[in-house]
C-alpha cells in the first residue's frame, strides 16, 4: 500500500483522505453490462462501470480516480472498489461460469505487486478463480509508455488472470502493443462499431484488425453495437463477442442478469453461417486433440508425447477451458536429448508452469467462413502447424494447416465446377446457394438483381456467335468490378442471363448501381457494331417468326427485388413469382429497369 499523506487540502467537499474513502466505499456502485457470445447469445461477461460518482461531487469515474491518485491513495481506492466489484458479481444469481471484466487504471501498473495478491484474496473469499477475473487496460492511457506494463500482464497470466485492450483505435492504437502484450481480448471502441454496417472504410479496417488478432490467438468485442445490422455486419466479419445497448443496456439490479441474451440467439439462429458444403468439409477434418491445462506439470507433457500423439502439438487450455496455445513437441525434444535434460524438465521450478512452452496459436470460431480460416495460416511458417478451434469460446478441436490446404483446393475444384466456363463467373448453383441463404437472412437490407440482355439474338444473327461472346465477356468484366466489395456478389446464370445481390444497400443506392451498369454497358456494347449500325443506332434483322424488323443496339434490362430488414423468405415460388413478373415489367418500360419491395404479405416465420 502507498503511504497516506499526512493532510490534504479540504476539496470536493472532503476534509481528509479517509472521509473520502468512507464516503466512496458508501455511496458509489457497481453496475454490469453483459458480453455475449456472437454466435450463441450465451453471456460471456460482465463489465463492471462506476456508477453514482455525482453523488461523490465527481463529473465523471475518470475524475474520482483523478482524484484519489492526487490525495496519494488510489490503490486504497482500487482495493475497495475490486471487493464492491467481486462482492456483487458473486451475488449476482444468473452469472453462470461468466467472467467479471475489471477496468484498471494505467497508473496502478507501477505499484509493486500490481495488486495481484489482494484480487486474489477477495476472489478466495468470492470462491471465484483467478480465470473468471479478465483485467482491462484502457488503449487511450499511452499504455506503450508503462514499461511494466508486459511484467504486468506476464505475472497476471502465470497467476491465471486474463487480460483485454479496451477501446483499441481510440487513443495510441499500435501494432506492437498487440503483439508485446498479446492480451486474450481485444476490445474495439465503439466508434468504429456504430454505424459500420453503412460505412465501408469502418468495415475494412474492423475486419482487419479482427483478422489480426485472430491470427494472433485474441478473441475480439465489438463495443457499443446498438443495431441488428450492426451486430449481422460485426458477426459476419468476425468478431467474437457483442456488448452494446443492443443486448443490454448497464444494470444495478442483479435480477435483470440473464444466461442467454435473446436479442441476439434470435438474430444469429436466422443468419447462415459458413455454407453447410463447406462447414462438413471442415468438421470432417477437426482433430479432437486431447488438451493440457495450463496448471499441468511437465510430468503430464511427456506422458502425452510417449503416448505416440499423431500431431507433434499439444493444445493448452486455461480452467475455463479456453484455448491458451500449443506446446510444440520439437520444444520438448531439445531438453529430452540434453545431458540432464529430462531431470530440468522435470524439476519443480520447471514443473510448475507450461508458459515457457506455449506459444499463441492462431483461434477461430467453429463456425468462421473457409476463405478466413485459409487466411490466417496462409502467410504462417510450418510451425504454426494450424488452428485452434473453439465453439462458444472454448477449445474444441485442432485443424492443421495441412488438412486445411486439402479443404481449400476441394472447395477451389468444386467452385470451378460451378463456374460458366466462358466468364469464369459463379454459375447458376452457386446463385441459387446464395439467393435461398440471403433470402433467410432478415438482419440485413437484402437486393437481388436479374439482368438479361434486350435484342441479344438479332445481334447473335448479324453479327456471329464470336462476336455475341465478346459481348458477354465484355459485360462480366463489367460486373466482376462492381463485385469487388464483399457485400456484392455477381454471377453468370447462363447465356445472357446474369444476377447481382448485394448486401446492406438501400434500394436507392442498388438502382443507382445498375444504372451505372446499363449505361456503361450501352455505351461501351456500341463498339461491337460496325460504323453505319452505330449511326442509325439500329440493326435490321429477323425476328423469331422470320419477319424483317428494325432491333436497337444492345442494352440490358434489370428486375431488382428488395428484401427489407426483418423479412425472412424460404419458399422459392414466391422469390421466383416476384422476379418473372419484374423481369417482364423491366423489358416493357423505356428505363430498363423495374424494382419491387417484397412486403410484409410474403413473411415467412423464422425457425
Amino acid at each position: 500500500m502507498t503511504a497516506q499523506p499526512a493532510f490534504v487540502p479540504l476539496l470536493n467537499g472532503f476534509p481528509s483522505t479517509h472521509a473520502f474513502l468512507e464516503s466512496a466505499e458508501t455511496l458509489l456502485d457497481y453496475a454490469f453490462q453483459p458480453i455475449v457470445d456472437a454466435h450463441s447469445g450465451d453471456g460471456y461477461g460482465f463489465e463492471a462501470l462506476l456508477r453514482n460518482v455525482g453523488q461523490l461531487g465527481f463529473q465523471t469515474p475518470c475524475d474520482v480516480f483523478d482524484f484519489a491518485a492526487d490525495a496519494g491513495v488510489l490503490v486504497e481506492l482500487e482495493c475497495l472498489l475490486r471487493k464492491k466489484a467481486i462482492r456483487k458479481f458473486v451475488a449476482m444469481p444468473n452469472r453462470g461460469k461468466t467472467k467479471l471484466f475489471l477496468n484498471v487504471d494505467a497508473r496502478l501498473l507501477d505499484v509493486d505487486g500490481f495488486l495481484f495478491d489482494e484480487t486474489r484474496l477477495l476472489l478466495d473469499e468470492g470462491d471465484l478463480s483467478a480465470a473468471q477475473i479478465i483485467l482491462e487496460v484502457s488503449e487511450t492511457g499511452d499504455v506503450n509508455e508503462t514499461c511494466r506494463l508486459n511484467e504486468f500482464t506476464k505475472r497476471g497470466r502465470e497467476l491465471g488472470f486474463g487480460f483485454a485492450i479496451d477501446d483499441y483505435g481510440r487513443g495510441y492504437a499500435q501494432l506492437k502493443s498487440l503483439y508485446e502484450v498479446e492480451p486474450d481480448i481485444l476490445k474495439v471502441d465503439r466508434f468504429f462499431i456504430q454505424s459500420i454496417n453503412t460505412d465501408s472504410r469502418k468495415r475494412l479496417m474492423v475486419k482487419t484488425v479482427v483478422d489480426i488478432a485472430h491470427v494472433l490467438g485474441m478473441r475480439v468485442v465489438a463495443e457499443g453495437v446498438e443495431t441488428t445490422q450492426e451486430l449481422a455486419v460485426c458477426k459476419a466479419i468476425g468478431c467474437d463477442l457483442i456488448q452494446g445497448y443492443l443486448v443490454s443496456r448497464p444494470f444495478q439490479d442483479l435480477e435483470e442478469a440473464e444466461i442467454r441474451y435473446p436479442v441476439v440467439a434470435t438474430a444469429v439462429k436466422r443468419t447462415p453461417m459458413m455454407p453447410r458444403d463447406d462447414a462438413d468439409l471442415v468438421a470432417r477434418e477437426i482433430r479432437p486433440l486431447v488438451p493440457l491445462q495450463d496448471n499441468a506439470r511437465m510430468e503430464e507433457v511427456l506422458n502425452l508425447l510417449r503416448a505416440g500423439r499423431a500431431n507433434p502439438f499439444i493444445p493448452v487450455i486455461n480452467s475455463s477451458g479456453e484455448p491458451r496455445g500449443l506446446i510444440r513437441e520439437k520444444d520438448i525434444k531439445t531438453f529430452v536429448y540434453m545431458p540432464f535434460g529430462r531431470d530440468l524438465l522435470l524439476n519443480p521450478v520447471m514443473s510448475n508452469s507450461l508458459a515457457a512452452f506455449t506459444h499463441r496459436c492462431p483461434v477461430a470460431n467453429v463456425n468462421t467462413p473457409l476463405d478466413q480460416l485459409v487466411a490466417m495460416v496462409a502467410d504462417e511458417d510450418d510451425e504454426a502447424g494450424g488452428i485452434i478451434i473453439t465453439k462458444n469460446g472454448k477449445y474444441s478441436g485442432f485443424l492443421t494447416t495441412t488438412s486445411l490446404l486439402k479443404i481449400s483446393n476441394e472447395v477451389r475444384m468444386r467452385a470451378a465446377e460451378n463456374q460458366n466456363p466462358l466468364t469464369k463467373m459463379p454459375g447458376n448453383a452457386l446463385i441459387i446457394q446464395y439467393v435461398q441463404n440471403d433470402a433467410q437472412s432478415p438482419d440485413i437490407e437484402r437486393s437481388f438483381c436479374y439482368l438479361d440482355f434486350d435484342n441479344f439474338k438479332p445481334f447473335n444473327d448479324a453479327y456471329g456467335f464470336t462476336l455475341g461472346d465478346r459481348a458477354l465477356l465484355l459485360f462480366s468484366e463489367l460486373m466482376k468490378r462492381m463485385a469487388t466489395s464483399e457485400n456484392v456478389f455477381a454471377g453468370h446464370i447462363g447465356g445472357d442471363d446474369f444476377f447481382i445481390g448485394a448486401r446492406g444497400r438501400t434500394s436507392e443506392e442498388m438502382r443507382r448501381m445498375v444504372y451505372d451498369l446499363q449505361e456503361e454497358f450501352r455505351h461501351q456494347a456500341e463498339s461491337l457494331y460496325d460504323a453505319a449500325d452505330r449511326l442509325q443506332g439500329y440493326i435490321e434483322a429477323s425476328d423469331r417468326h422470320g419477319i424483317s424488323r428494325k432491333f436497337p443496339l444492345l442494352r440490358c434490362s434489370a428486375a431488382i427485388l428488395h428484401l427489407p430488414v426483418g423479412l425472412s423468405v424460404d419458399r422459392k415460388d414466391i422469390l421466383g413469382r416476384q422476379i418473372a413478373s419484374l423481369k417482364s415489367e423491366a423489358k416493357g418500360n423505356s428505363v430498363g429497369i423495374a424494382e419491387a419491395t417484397l412486403g410484409q404479405l410474403f413473411q415467412q416465420p423464422v425457425h
